[in-house]
């Protein structure tokens, strides 16, 4: 897996050739993860990857080595400033570079660790890395989006193909899947809710994951790892289809024994699955039971913060989205 000084991907080619033209190649980074081996991965031998044929939104993805190692270190100052820069460079602005989808088998593994600084957040970059920037969070099915919107193509500030390395950092998750799903009963209830957030990006073996999730959903008790139990569960029956998901949201945020944050969590989700017409019960509940304590509580649900970071409401906005307020500036939730 040493790196290639004379394989450059040029945006000149693809766009005369189109992107297929390095399908497959040592420029593909698809590829590339999928034959990382698995004692490079578990020994966390990042000498081996080829950071250096790639770009991050800053320059070349040499430098993503010594930020990985940086979130080792027992500083836990050191490891935030670490993780910040690393995310800003490898996820810029939400968007995926290849060095992203490179450095997920990493991080998954880092956060695993018991001992590790900021492993929730560390989660987060992972989950972060197998999504598209995208501004569908605009429109209802945002909350749920993985892809692009329409899937066309988009290209990162290094003219670097961005849907093959979202899809990239896809395969590494899916190949961790479950390493994560273990991650699922954490003592640490953020890192739970961050494992849900990188598990929802799976691109296959979706009913063991989904299996696990409903398990953990049984016996969960914090509400913002509830939350991202239940969007999980959205986004792959949204993603893979599964028309069942449907049922059971609709029946948890209609039974008036379950939590409130489960019901409002399912009213949401059921509404950007695209549940259709608004009903009576739905729009009650979602107008009366967003407190805000209950805000409060569900604000570091990972789709919670997406809402946040682009819009700077959270679940509120959240809320106006799913009820198709968002241009009623003149009703307050």
């Amino acid at each position: 897996m040493g790196d290639a000084s004379d394989l450059v991907y040029r945006l000149e080619l693809t766009h005369e050739g189109g992107p297929e033209r390095y399908a497959g190649s040592e420029l593909d980074v698809r590829s590339v993860v999928a034959r990382i081996p698995q004692d490079v991965k578990d020994e966390l031998r990042f000498d081996q990857i080829p950071w250096g044929r790639f770009a991050h939104s800053f320059g070349s993805g040499e430098d993503v080595p010594e930020y990985l190692s940086r979130l080792g270190s027992e500083d836990i100052e050191a490891v935030g400033k670490a993780l910040s820069i690393l995310g800003d460079c490898i996820c810029h602005q939400c968007a995926t570079s290849p060095p992203a989808a490179l450095a997920v088998p990493f991080l998954v593994r880092i956060a695993r660790s018991p001992t590790a600084h900021w492993r929730a957040e560390i989660l987060g970059l992972v989950g972060r890395a197998g999504r598209c920037a995208h501004d569908g969070d605009e429109m209802r099915a945002g909350l749920l989006q993985i892809t692009g919107r329409d899937d066309r193509l988009c290209y990162d500030v290094a003219g670097y193909l961005e849907n093959w390395s979202v899809q990239a950092a896809r395969i590494a998750i899916t190949s961790d899947a479950p390493l994560l799903v273990a991650l699922l009963d954490d003592a640490d209830a953020a890192v739970r809710s961050s494992a849900c957030y990188a598990l929802a990006t799976a691109l296959d073996g979706t009913e063991s994951i989904l299996s696990a999730l409903h398990r953990r959903l049984g016996v969960e008790r914090v509400p913002a790892a509830r939350m991202s139990l239940i969007l999980a569960i959205a986004q792959l029956a949204r993603v893979h289809g599964d028309e069942p998901t449907m049922t059971n949201l609709r029946q948890w945020w209609a039974d008036p024994d379950r939590p409130t944050d489960v019901r409002v969590s399912a009213a949401l989700a059921w509404r950007y699955m695209g549940g259709d017409p608004v009903p009576d019960d739905l729009r009650s509940l979602l107008t009366t039971a967003v407190t805000d304590e209950l805000a409060e509580s569900l604000a570091d649900v990972p789709w919670m913060k997406d809402v946040e970071f682009r819009a700077g409401t959270g679940l509120r906005r959240s809320v106006r989205l799913a009820l198709d307020l968002e241009g009623d500036r003149q009703e307050r939730l």
